[in-house]
């Protein structure tokens, strides 16, 4: 019995041991112009999706690519065929869709809209003809037996991720390129039935699963009355998924990265609403996943002091950073091995140059590792377009010498390349996303230069509160995390009662909701590395505004009192949170560091003064984030900065 145990033991570590990472990767752009499709950049994701996976161990022979032409219905059926013939029980499979989604009618009376949500093939139409009736379209239904089989052959040690960086319904109009954007595909004079308030991607059907599943997660760009738009010529959810796998802590649960999704997805398209749906709380990758990579690799040896990395604005590497040189196949930075020092001269998105203080003796690309010395945060800079509309050069030259003079950004020509757009309607001046034409703000133009100061200022808050929320402090020193609890009130005693179940509070998009009638809720810190930290949090509103969130006047903890021992989880029952309108998804986020920390002055005073006798160098580093609204230079590359930060995203609700 003992020997048949031993053996048991044996061979359930050596098929654990033998679990692949496998992913297909389709992505539709040029779409034929018989189809009516629009062409889109779904294309670009392929290499931020890949470099995502090749940096978690997902083997390149493991990936596998249809794009375009080869992604055809009868092209992506059969690669969903050959990849599941493919896995074995306990794999970890990755599905991402790049493309056109589209609404089409209900063919079997399953939905309560009488809509199927669909991903477009290459060789589906736009429309509904007497010759094409949605054949090539893959319905949800047909989606929901695919990912049924693949969880079914995976098994309960298995994982199944799913990413679709398309949208399904809504009409596009103007404010930035859109994926989907069409009318429902139906037959002429076909209506629907009763209109249902869809949460969540409207993909995930339930289709009969065997006795042990293995757990699945759908990451959606968007929720299914929503559009999905592209940032920069990449999809949005693949822009930000790369980011946030950059960007991992300890024990990463999928709700974790999809709150990281969510906090980059809110700076550079704050009009959309990203969406998780199944198993979210299980650790992503059965928790085998690479926290940092702990070094680049060489894409080119320019010269003998000068390279080119593979990394650059995408994985937050900012022109300024150092960098040392070290062999292959090392596993630390000691000074002793180190072969060359080096400095950023140029960030690209997905590349950078880097010029070095002495001459590489090889000029073989493998032979040398690169790692990060010290980071640098790169600039606030933000994009403007000027409505056509508006005539006013004044204003105009304004606003371009504002931001120029303050290195804050520029105005751009078109809408596609900007984050704002700045028009006037009649007396006002209207303040616009541009992913969805979004209204930030509204500034009374009847004011004169009174008007253009604000205009300046609200300017100046969209550009540097999507600065902090992509800012990524990483070092695992300090590494700590914390969510906001709900917990019932006594309206009579007005105090506190009992916590609440956590799962009640997150929406059918995943997302951590609060109502603004009755809704309180606790903070919750846990400090996950070996060593004290104290913590400081902000809220970043849709507007860029800072507010001090932990502390605050009614939660005045000291610093001593937002001090965390190595290990130690606080509930702060002494202080509760209630929310007012408006309606909004907001970024809570979190900074740690080994000495004490509090934002709440610095951005009371605007970066300007600070009490604190000893101040945080991170502190003076906000601080000077508000340098670029008085003629600052913004430079991030001066002063040291150590510490850790991470994000918890929530949305107010009026009821």
């Amino acid at each position: 019995m003992k020997r048949l145990l031993i053996c048991f033991i044996l061979f359930a570590i050596s098929f654990q041991s033998f679990a692949e990472k496998y992913a297909l990767i389709i992505a539709v752009g040029e779409y034929p112009r018989k189809t009516g499709w629009s062409s889109i950049s779904s294309v670009n994701d392929v290499g931020l999706i890949k470099q995502a996976l090749t940096s978690q161990k997902f083997k390149d022979e493991n990936i596998f690519v249809l794009k375009n032409e080869e992604a055809d219905r009868e092209g992506i059926m059969k690669a969903f065929e050959e990849l599941k013939a493919k896995i074995k029980p306990g794999d970890i499979v990755v599905i991402h869709y790049s493309g056109h989604g589209q609404q089409i009618y209900d063919d079997n009376g399953d939905e309560i809209d009488d809509k199927d949500e669909s991903i477009v093939p290459y060789d589906a139409l736009v429309r509904y003809t007497s010759y094409y009736k949605g054949e090539n379209h893959i319905r949800d239904d047909e989606l929901g037996n695919i990912i049924a089989n693949f969880r079914n052959t995976l098994g309960d040690q298995g994982q199944l991720l799913m990413l679709l960086d398309s949208c399904h319904s809504g009409t596009a109009s103007r404010g930035g390129k859109a994926r989907g954007g069409e009318a429902t595909f139906a037959p002429p004079g076909w209506t629907p039935g009763q209109t249902a308030e869809n949460g969540g991607s409207g993909l995930l059907e339930r289709t009969k699963l065997n006795e042990k599943p293995a757990p699945f997660v759908l990451l959606s760009g968007a929720s299914a009355n929503e559009l999905n738009y592209e940032y920069e010529g990449y999809g949005s959810l693949s822009f930000a998924f790369l980011q946030a796998m950059n960007d991992l802590g300890t024990d990463f649960t999928y709700r974790q990265l999809f709150s990281k999704i969510q906090a980059i997805m809110s700076g550079i398209s704050p009009n959309q609403k990203p969406t998780i749906e199944g198993d979210s709380d299980y650790k992503l990758f059965k928790g085998e996943y690479v926290k940092q990579q702990p070094y680049l690799e060489i894409a080119k040896i320019i010269r003998s002091d000068a390279l080119r990395i593979k990394g650059g604005k995408l994985q937050r590497l900012f022109k300024g950073t150092t960098v040392n040189i070290l062999p292959a196949g090392t596993t630390e930075v000691e000074e002793s091995k180190i072969i060359a020092k080096g400095r950023i001269t140029k960030a690209n998105y997905s590349d950078a140059i880097i010029r070095l203080d002495s001459e590489l003796s090889s000029d073989i690309e493998q032979d040398y590792w690169v790692f990060i010395d010290q980071p640098s945060y790169g600039d606030i800079s933000l994009k403007v377009y000027l409505d056509k509309k508006t005539t006013d050069n004044k204003s105009k030259t304004v606003i371009s010498d504002f931001l120029s003079e303050n290195s804050l950004g520029e105005l751009v020509d078109s809408e596609e390349a900007s984050q704002v757009i700045l028009g006037k309607s009649g007396d006002q001046w209207i303040l616009n996303a541009t992913q969805g034409i979004q209204g930030l703000d509204t500034i009374p133009a009847s004011r004169g230069d009174e008007s253009l100061s604000d205009l300046k200022n609200k300017l100046f808050n969209f550009a540097q509160g999507n600065y902090l929320k992509n800012l990524s402090l990483k070092n695992f020193d300090y590494e700590f995390e914390f969510k906001l609890l709900p917990i019932d009130y006594d309206e009579d005693l007005e105090e506190l009662a009992d916590l609440l179940p956590e799962n009640d509070q997150y929406n059918k998009n995943g997302v951590f909701q609060v109502n603004t009638s009755s809704d309180h809720v606790v903070l919750q810190v846990t400090n996950k590395s070996d060593q004290p930290v104290y913590f400081t949090i902000i809220e970043i509103n849709t507007k860029g505004e800072i507010a001090s969130f932990m502390p605050t006047d009614d939660c005045p903890y000291a610093d001593d009192e937002r001090r965390l021992n190595p290990g130690e989880t606080k509930v702060f029952m002494t202080c509760d949170y209630s929310f007012i309108p408006p309606e909004e998804t907001l970024v809570l986020k979190g900074f740690a560091t080994p000495t004490p920390i509090n934002f709440k002055p610095t951005i009371e005073t605007r970066g300007e003064g600070n009490s604190r006798g000893n101040q945080n160098p991170l502190e003076r580093f906000i601080g000077g984030t508000y340098e670029q609204s008085r003629g600052g230079s913004g430079s991030r590359t001066g002063e040291k900065i150590d510490g850790y930060s991470t994000e918890f995203v929530y949305e107010i609700k009026n009821e």
